[in-house]
């Protein structure tokens, strides 16, 4: 019996020890899956790790609401002509994050965030994920640069060190610029050859118009008048997190260290409701934010803006592709225009056709129903005017009918004339007869 319990009990550990070690194993092999490698985390980055970084901050703060992104990009587009002052002070009354309201003062920004949704996803979701990582990884990609001496041609940032981490800013405080760059080129030799930097390609337009691109790597869009709700936000970078204030009244410039050093300054907190049923894709920041639980509204927004992503194709051209491209819709706007003008002059002629029966018939229409008037008249007032002509011009008839009117009254007239003569004889008759029965009755009166 010893035996038997010792066997038992060896056995209850052996299999509780693989249980551990199965359960241990998922864990680490689903954190592994999950979290996101430096290589990766500076591929994804490269784009816009040397953006100034009140932009910056926004940036990284709306990438984790990648649907309001799409509809503010949406909105933009349909309000272009709003200058940026006019166009945020109108989508503040949108339900949207600050950052992403501020972002549509600088529309070619927005666009490439929504244009590239999986990228904008995957920022996101590493920065909900580990927020200090990709701080580290953004003064990591800056120091790559600084040692392959780009930051030389840049006039409009202001580059400054505090403590070994590089900051940069606006020149000009109230005037943000938008810096375009060759990720293959500002950072010199890339250390992760099996994650090459990711490269947006601009149009032709900005080489055309800034010719500093040819002498260093930068050149700049046009830049943009802070006059709105924009310096809220700022990085406390030895704490690796970003700081956040009231948005409110936040349109005039406040240096970085004012942000951070607020009474009212916190750690920035992801809002679930802004995501409006965008999934997770990391299962701890899932865990995290597990309360919220989307509306049927927001995930039929979801599916419909997926499938719109799904149809737009990307927009990585080479500048042969883009040419083709250019030629492609100038010949076709041609042939448009071809066939508008062909179509417009044979509607005319029909129309004009279309016209002309519309008048035949009408004045055919008109001539039946001016007889039909006619003939109607003349059914109708005929009698009248045959009595009213024969009263007139025919004397002898209506004497005619005089006198037989005459000799009916004379009839008529005889009858009672007669009952008239009749009736006194009747009077005397019904007298006698009374008189008589009165003597009769007497006599008897007077035998009683």
């Amino acid at each position: 019996m010893n035996s038997i319990k010792i066997w038992l009990v060896i056995m209850l550990v052996t299999l509780s020890s693989s249980l551990f070690s199965a359960s241990l194993s998922a864990a680490q092999t689903s954190s592994l899956e999950n979290s996101i490698s430096d290589a990766e985390l500076a591929q994804i980055l490269a784009p816009i790790a040397l953006y100034p970084d009140s932009l910056l901050t926004h940036i990284l703060i709306a990438s984790t609401y990648p649907l309001e992104v799409v509809q503010a990009n949406r909105w933009r587009a349909q309000h272009q002509k709003l200058e940026a002052n006019q166009a945020v002070n109108r989508a503040e009354k949108q339900d949207w994050d600050p950052s992403v309201i501020a972002l549509v003062a600088f529309p070619a920004v927005l666009e490439k965030l929504s244009d590239d949704l999986d990228w904008t996803q995957k920022l996101g979701d590493a920065f909900l994920q580990d927020e200090q990582q990709v701080l580290a990884s953004i003064q990591l990609l800056r120091h790559q640069a600084e040692e392959a001496d780009s930051f030389n041609a840049m006039d409009n940032m202001k580059i400054t060190k505090v403590k070994q981490q590089i900051i940069i800013e606006p020149v000009q405080p109230q005037v943000i610029y938008v810096p375009v760059y060759d990720t293959r080129v500002v950072y010199g030799t890339w250390r992760w050859h099996n994650y090459p930097p990711i490269y947006w390609v601009y149009p032709p337009r900005y080489a055309a118009h800034y010719p500093s691109y040819v002498a260093g790597h930068f050149y700049w869009q046009s830049g943009i008048h802070i006059s709105f709700n924009y310096f809220f936000s700022a990085f406390r970078w030895h704490d690796r997190h970003i700081v956040v204030t009231h948005h409110r009244h936040s349109h005039h410039y406040r240096p970085r260290a004012r942000i951070v050093s607020n009474s009212g300054a916190q750690r920035w907190r992801h809002k679930p409701h802004h995501r409006r049923g965008v999934a997770y894709r990391s299962t701890q920041v899932k865990q995290r934010y597990n309360s919220h639980r989307p509306s049927t509204l927001q995930a039929k927004q979801l599916r419909n803006v997926e499938r719109r992503a799904n149809r737009v194709q990307s927009k990585h051209y080479s500048t042969a592709q883009v040419k083709q491209s250019r030629e492609q819709s100038f010949s076709q706007k041609l042939t448009k225009t071809e066939r508008s003008k062909a179509n417009t002059a044979q509607p005319f002629s029909k129309q004009n056709k279309h016209n002309s029966n519309y008048r035949s018939d009408n004045q055919s229409q008109y001539k039946s129903d001016k007889q039909r008037t006619k003939q109607s008249h003349l059914q109708v007032k005929s009698p009248q005017r045959d009595r009213s002509h024969l009263q007139v011009k025919s004397p002898q008839r209506d004497r005619s009918l005089q006198r037989e009117k005459g000799h009916q009254r004379q009839q008529s007239q005889q009858p009672h004339r007669q009952q008239q003569a009749k009736s006194p004889q009747r009077t005397q008759s019904a007298q006698g007869r009374s008189s008589q029965t009165s003597q009769h009755s007497r006599p008897k009166l007077r035998d009683n």
